[in-house]
């Protein structure tokens, strides 16, 4: 583990504010703590030109109750695996797209819209991905309160009970 030790370190001379939040759950693994929009976007550009984690796999996006979590899977040449996360609040779920950088992310990155509501700036137009034709606008099935009961794939409504309507509009005012 000493490639990734080298890895931290460099990292932490480098962004004081990665202290503690990157670790090492195994051998070619690089996990950080959620950081937010704008700590990610000072490290990125970083890891990608001067760590040599050029190359993206997969972009995942979590649930984190008031925040939405996005998980980038970067590697290096060494084959380790870093799992950079950002995070996002739910009230305003924006993210710059990556897939300039890495184009092998737009898919995934369209999936974040679709599934999680997630407003990714500076994604190519393209069709959405990977609900049906049809899909109610503001229905993210991947959000926690999202229910499968409430919805109805014949006619592709989503229909909560008025008391969870009610509820739902409380907690966004």
């Amino acid at each position: 583990m000493q490639n990734e030790e080298a890895i931290i370190q460099q990292l932490v001379e480098k962004f004081s504010l990665l202290k503690d939040k990157l670790h090492v759950p195994r051998a070619k693994r690089i996990v950080s703590d959620f950081l937010t929009r704008e700590e990610f976007e000072q490290v990125l550009p970083y890891v990608r030109e001067e760590m040599g984690f050029y190359r993206a796999s997969h972009v995942l996006g979590t649930d984190e109750g008031e925040d939405l979590g996005f998980i980038y899977l970067l590697t290096n040449d060494e084959g380790i695996i870093f799992a950079l996360k950002e995070k996002a609040p739910k009230s305003n779920p924006k993210i710059s797209s990556l897939s300039g950088e890495y184009p092998s992310l737009e898919f995934h990155e369209r999936e974040l819209v679709s599934l999680f509501g997630a407003e990714v700036e500076g994604l190519p137009k393209g069709p959405p991905y990977p609900l049906p034709d049809g899909w109610p606008e503001g229905n993210y099935p991947m959000r926690k309160e999202w229910n499968q009961e409430y919805f109805d794939p014949h006619t592709m409504t989503y229909n909560p009970p008025a008391e969870t309507q009610k509820k739902e509009a409380e907690k966004s005012d």
